[in-house]
């Protein structure tokens, strides 16, 4: 117990000294501007009577009163949670550019839980941002001709330095050439998928059957209408059967406009 005394009070002279000498320098090196010298006598005065009203508590007294130690760490643990998160910034001297080095502003950094928070919020913001950006509602997740027709009008928006790509997107809204990729229909893409269990795709059609890309082409699309005409016989007896379904409808509507862009 005296070593913990004699270690505390041996490190608080040890700062009061080294504050008191920074202090010294200051005065003599801008007389006119740092803050007068409190003389060392007051200050060691002023300590050793905070030494003697601190109470140091060791193993010999946390023997003789049980709990007193959790008493203590409840105490702390009060006292943090008390502690303001949002606390105002430190100010040293009169925070202007043109003060001397270590006479500026501030800040009270973030502290781990601020920072996780701040940091989760900035995700939310941005999550909820860009799904209005890519503007779900309008059709960039479903693909379709609509989406074509958009991003092509975007483009000419946008500068002339795009004018080329919205003249090709143009090419493919006039002629419909709905190549197999992103900008299919989710029916026509799993037709194409259906189709593809049993046919061949384009290439293999050019290079197995010897011909042109173009009937090749059309060879392929008759067989994903084939699939779609399938899936709306399906579909239609469903319809028959109950035609106040909302689901059963909507499907019949998708799968009949599949077939009308495959034309």
């Amino acid at each position: 117990m005296r070593g913990i005394i004699f270690k505390t009070v041996k490190e608080g002279f040890r700062r009061l000294h080294k504050k008191h000498k920074a202090e010294v320098a200051r005065q003599k090196r801008s007389p006119s501007t740092a803050p007068p010298v409190i003389p060392m006598s007051l200050k060691k005065a002023d300590f050793k009577r905070k030494i003697r009203g601190t109470k140091f508590t060791g193993a010999a007294e946390f023997k003789a009163q049980p709990g007193l130690k959790r008493r203590i760490r409840v105490g702390i643990e009060r006292a943090k949670r008390a502690k303001a998160k949002n606390r105002t910034p430190i100010m040293y001297g009169k925070a202007y550019a043109s003060d001397k080095k270590g006479k500026t502003m501030q800040i009270q950094p973030l502290t781990s839980a601020q920072r996780k928070q701040m940091k989760k919020e900035m995700a939310a913001s941005a999550d909820r941002n860009y799904k209005k950006v890519r503007l779900r509602k309008f059709g960039y997740n479903t693909g379709g001709m609509k989406t074509v027709k958009m991003v092509k009008s975007k483009l000419e928006k946008a500068s002339a330095a795009h004018a080329g790509q919205a003249k090709a997107l143009g090419k493919v809204i006039d002629k419909k050439k709905l190549l197999l990729g992103g900008l299919l229909t989710k029916g026509i893409k799993s037709a194409y998928k259906a189709y593809r269990k049993t046919g061949r795709k384009t290439s293999d059609v050019v290079k197995k059957g010897k011909t042109t890309r173009s009937i090749a082409k059309s060879d392929v699309k008759s067989g994903i209408r084939d699939q779609l005409k399938t899936k709306y016989k399906k579909v239609n007896k469903d319809f028959e059967s109950d035609k106040s379904n909302f689901l059963i409808r909507r499907r019949r509507l998708m799968t009949i406009k599949d077939l009308n862009l495959l034309k």
